[in-house]
């Protein structure tokens, strides 16, 4: 019989072996890169980092204490994304870790870490075997998890209608500023900005600043991802989508590598930025209440809901699940 103890010491092991000196893993990240030159190694590196920070006995155990841990194992699919490193990890991890069977599908876009991983927690726990089923089409399972694009996510809905399902689509996060913001806090919120290029749901990709604050005082805080230009698929959006604004003679600012513009909108194409002014708290929370369903996190000073600090977005805690849906309490329920 698999313990939850067991479970969690496989993922104690697991994350002592994320780490540079190991080279089929160095090896993996580079034929990762090759396939798909959005993971590159430097931000796949940093994904390793956060996991090998979050997979100890010491958060493992208490994150777990308060869910109920299966005795009859389900059968659940786990539908992964593959937009930024090993975004469909905390997936599996919450499955395993609740006494169930995780029936995966890996995206193609990013399937030779995932699978590794895979293999190393059977190699730590072999009863894992039994636990984690890797295939190219989820089918007879008893609930799913399934993460995808506003299109993807009418499939799923249609496709596993018939069973408990956890689905998620399209969300985006955004800045609150007060004003009292430091440099070190803008360049902070850098990171928040570009980290992954950008792709990831919880990057911050509209703005709200207090009327009188300059924009240029963070744009120049944003420097530090220049660098950006230099990657060539991210070029080529910046690139289009300047050619877009020029066209329609849309009023915006350039800063080499992005495109800031004004406009109170959540969602700002790839290497586009948003952002907008607020006159008031009143405002402010109307903006927030209105897009509530398109927002995965806010980032910095606002006392309405929870949020994250800056730098921050792009490092939760085990407990800070997708969507604010509580997939360890979807999964205890089956």
């Amino acid at each position: 019989m698999l313990n939850q103890q067991a479970i969690v010491d496989a993922f104690v092991g697991l994350g002592g072996r994320l780490n540079s000196t190991d080279e089929k893993l160095q090896l993996t990240i580079t034929r990762t890169y090759v396939a798909n030159n959005w993971l590159t190694q430097d931000n796949y590196w940093l994904a390793l980092g956060h996991w090998q920070q979050e997979l100890v006995a010491d958060k493992l155990l208490p994150f777990v204490e308060h869910y109920a841990f299966a005795q009859t194992p389900r059968k659940v699919g786990v539908i992964m994304a593959g937009n930024i490193p090993l975004v469909g990890f905390h997936d599996l991890l919450c499955v395993i870790l609740s006494g169930n069977k995780a029936v995966i599908k890996p995206s193609s876009d990013d399937k030779y870490v995932m699978l590794l991983l895979v293999d190393w927690l059977i190699e730590l726990e072999p009863k894992l075997a039994a636990r984690i089923e890797v295939v190219e089409r989820v089918s007879n399972i008893d609930a799913v998890i399934a993460t995808g694009s506003n299109n993807s996510f009418r499939y799923f809905e249609h496709y596993f209608k018939g069973i408990p399902s956890l689905l998620r689509k399209n969300r985006k996060s955004m800045a609150i500023l007060d004003g009292t913001e430091s440099d070190v806090d803008l360049a902070r919120l850098a990171d928040d900005v570009f980290q992954y290029f950008g792709l990831g749901c919880r990057n911050v990709s509209f703005i709200y600043l207090p009327t009188g604050m300059n924009i240029t005082t963070i744009l120049d805080a944003f420097m530090k991802y220049k660098e950006l230009a230099n990657h060539n698929k991210y070029a080529n959006n910046y690139t289009y989508h300047r050619a877009l604004l020029l066209m329609n003679t849309e009023q915006h600012l350039d800063t080499g590598f992005a495109l800031p513009k004004e406009r109170e909108s959540l969602h700002a194409p790839l290497a586009c930025l948003h952002y907008a002014y607020y006159q008031n708290h009143e405002q402010l929370d109307s903006f927030v209440e209105k897009n509530r369903s398109g927002i995965q996190c806010i980032v910095g000073n606002y006392s309405k809901v929870d949020t994250i600090p800056y730098g921050k977005s792009q490092s939760p805690e085990l407990q800070d699940f997708a969507d604010n849906v509580d997939a360890m309490k979807f999964l205890s329920s089956l």
